[in-house]
């Protein structure tokens, strides 16, 4: 059964995008193939071009220094560390912490590259000539755990409704991998998802938002060393007009959705870090 955006989930990929899924976690350090991915892997052409166009940068100490500057907006948050240790162990909320910062990490250089690739196919290529000042080492991080994620069809009814709830409040057809996971701990996303449901309704939240998405452009444009192309005229050899309008589509949703989403595991970082 599918719910929400079509996708193809790691244990579905075969031949080419197997391969672009494996490739994807070892440059970008998680254990997880993102939404992002996911999604666009049903354009596998699409992904395979725009992948290799993003891969050169995203192994560059530019970008990751680019990420860091996303990483960490400065918002408030209520702490609620003492309520979620009611609930569970030591073990299980490093658990979560570690879940939390799997996203955190990941999450704002899944914004660049929708910026880059939305900046490209709206005509506006990266093509910055920032000298490259380095390479990271790739490899999946060490310190990240295996991520497990919630089927929505397959879930329990009380964790169909709290993530039916999330996917409603974000105006949005399917939830984040980043709640998809945390449902496996569904004490946890109903306490968090408490405090950010009135947050996200927020002047703060908006104006956030809306600031990461500004930047990551710009950070896209100025800080990528290499540069990225793209556009509809070379996919037009490749898909209809109405296949290329659904890959801009998906790219646009993905870059206006990460911004918040950004927001949202920052959030959920402070509610669950124990207070200075």
């Amino acid at each position: 059964m599918q719910y929400g955006i079509p996708e193809i989930f790691e244990y579905e990929a075969e031949g080419v995008v197997r391969d672009l899924y494996r490739d994807i976690k070892y440059v970008l350090k998680v254990p997880i193939v993102n939404f992002i991915f996911r999604a666009l892997a049903n354009y596998p052409d699409f992904l395979m071009i725009g992948w290799e166009q993003v891969r050169a940068n995203m192994l560059s100490i530019n970008s990751e220094s680019a990420a860091t500057q996303l990483r960490f907006p400065d918002l408030t948050a209520a702490n609620a560390y003492n309520q979620f240790r009611e609930f569970y162990d030591e073990n299980t909320l490093n658990q979560i912490k570690n879940i939390i910062k799997t996203f955190q990490y990941v999450n704002p250089k899944l914004l660049l590259i929708a910026s880059a690739w939305s900046e490209s196919l709206g005509n506006r290529p990266i093509v910055s000539g920032m000298k490259d000042h380095g390479t990271i080492k790739p490899g999946v991080l060490d310190m990240l755990p295996q991520i497990n994620l919630i089927h929505i069809p397959h879930a329990s009814c009380y964790v169909q409704q709290l993530l039916q709830d999330i996917a409603k409040h974000h105006q949005s057809f399917d939830v984040a991998s980043d709640y998809r996971a945390l449902a496996n701990f569904p004490d946890f996303l109903t306490l968090s998802w408490s405090y950010l449901k009135p947050y996200l309704d927020t002047d703060e939240y908006t104006v956030m938002s809306g600031r990461l998405l500004k930047q990551s452009i710009t950070l896209a444009h100025e800080n990528m060393p290499y540069p990225v192309t793209l556009n509809t005229d070379q996919l037009s050899t490749i898909y209809s007009p109405a296949e290329i309008s659904g890959i801009m589509g998906l790219v646009l949703l993905f870059q206006r959705f990460l911004p918040g989403l950004i927001v949202e595991v920052e959030y959920m970082r402070r509610l669950i870090e124990k207070p200075l």
